[in-house]
């Protein structure tokens, strides 16, 4: 850990990430995991998605396919469970609203890290408490990491899962550690780029900072001279307020535990990513002006070819879910055909905007208002009897089920699922 005592300058930019998110998660309803080989998986308990150091340290790789790890994992006693988003969503949001109270304006990245600016003077400690804030309130183990850019500060996060939980990383620091790190391992540098650059012979981060400007800037696009600034120290990448002010879309996908030919089926499934992405909308005060559906086949099988999918234009930008239903069965109805076996479904919505810069004409409001207070109602009595305690009719029980035989209770957001405790 980087002694300085007190941070260096002025908008330094922290980082916060939660340890092995996922795992974590499941280890706060099961402390007797706490040290023992966890693992979560995908869709359809299809691949590793999430490890603990435990099963890292057994030389199991992030996304690979279950099947092909599945003796390792048997005799090295690794405990796996189905994947549960909406038990992971509830704590990121409470470990968020956490360090917002801590830090002020902070910008979530994704659903376990989360961007902060920090003020001059702050000393170290500043950052031990923030994980010592979330570990007491929340339970999630997290890592800190501060430095002059974003890019950098997802290095000193890094960093700080190995050294104690927080790190800062200055200019001395980064000059020393920036020819041990490779290029592939950049927040922004893709695939794409990493291979051009491999193939220019420019292997590490100090390689790649060695280059002149005009080299970046005739060999890659906008966002690598980006990504080159910021390692050199040079602010590019503001913090925002929130993470909707980068956010493009809002999606929601899943794969089938079978594969179906029953329309009502698929109509069920899109029906329910519908009413997710929609209240997701709703969450973040944001509207959707376009919308894709998809439903598709085995990519694998006879029928790889068969897939489609469709784009909505609205007339205006909606979150209301029944208009949004609407618009999606009518395109899963046009898709389908009959006898072709599918495996997965989607929604998509793009095109968000923000719902206070949307004007409605004198003719639309009173319907409007009518509509979204039905939203507002569902959306209360979920919240407080579970998620489906209303729902559309269009959502059948009977509908294609997903694998998920070891997924977790949902401790947090269902009330038949509540630990219980006997005394």
């Amino acid at each position: 850990m980087v002694c300085a005592g007190i941070l260096e300058s002025m908008g330094m930019i922290g980082l916060m990430d939660c340890n092995n998110f996922f795992v974590s998660c499941e280890r706060l309803f099961r402390p007797d995991l706490q040290g023992r080989p966890v693992a979560v998986l995908s869709s359809n308990d299809g691949c590793i998605v999430a490890r603990s150091q435990e099963v890292k340290d057994l030389g199991i790789a992030m996304g690979v396919p279950y099947f092909q790890v599945k003796d390792i994992c048997k005799k090295e006693n690794v405990t796996l469970f189905s994947g549960n988003l909406t038990l992971y969503r509830d704590i990121s949001t409470r470990v968020m609203d956490v360090l917002h109270q801590e830090v002020g304006k902070c910008e979530i990245y994704s659903i376990d890290e989360a961007f902060f600016t920090v003020s001059a003077g702050e000393t170290l400690e500043y950052a031990q408490s923030i994980r010592n804030i979330v570990m007491k309130k929340v339970g999630i183990p997290v890592s800190v990491g501060f430095a002059s850019t974003k890019t950098l500060a997802k290095q000193a996060s890094s960093l700080g899962k190995k050294e104690g939980g927080y790190y800062v990383l200055g200019d001395t620091q980064w000059k020393e550690h920036a020819s041990l790190v490779r290029c592939g391992e950049i927040w922004g540098l893709g695939r794409q780029t990493s291979t051009k650059l491999s193939q220019m012979g420019i292997k590490t981060v100090a390689d790649f900072m060695s280059l002149s400007h005009a080299e970046i800037r005739q060999n890659f696009g906008v966002g690598t001279e980006r990504v080159y600034s910021e390692l050199h120290g040079k602010k590019v990448f503001s913090v925002g307020g929130s993470s909707e002010s980068v956010r493009q879309s809002i999606m929601s996908t899943r794969s089938f535990a079978q594969t179906t030919t029953s329309c009502a089926d698929l109509e069920s499934a899109v029906a329910q990513h519908v009413t997710s992405v929609a209240e997701k909308l709703r969450q973040r005060n944001l509207l959707a002006s376009r919308m894709n559906v998809q439903i598709q086949t085995n990519r694998f099988g006879d029928f790889f070819m068969q897939g489609d999918s469709a784009e909505v234009v609205f007339p205006e930008p909606t979150a209301q879910t029944a208009v949004l239903l609407k618009f999606a069965l009518g395109k899963v109805r046009s898709m389908f055909l009959e006898g072709v076996p599918y495996k997965k479904s989607g929604v998509s919505m793009s095109g968000l905007v923000p719902e206070s810069y949307v004007t409605q004409d004198m003719f639309t409001v009173h319907i409007e208002k009518t509509a979204s207070k039905l939203d507002e109602v569902t959306d209360a009595i979920n919240e407080k009897f579970g998620r489906g305690a209303l729902r559309s009719a269009a959502i059948l029980d009977r509908g294609a089920k997903t694998n998920v035989q070891l997924r977790s209770p949902h401790y947090t957001t269902d009330w038949k699922d509540i630990p219980k405790v006997r005394t």
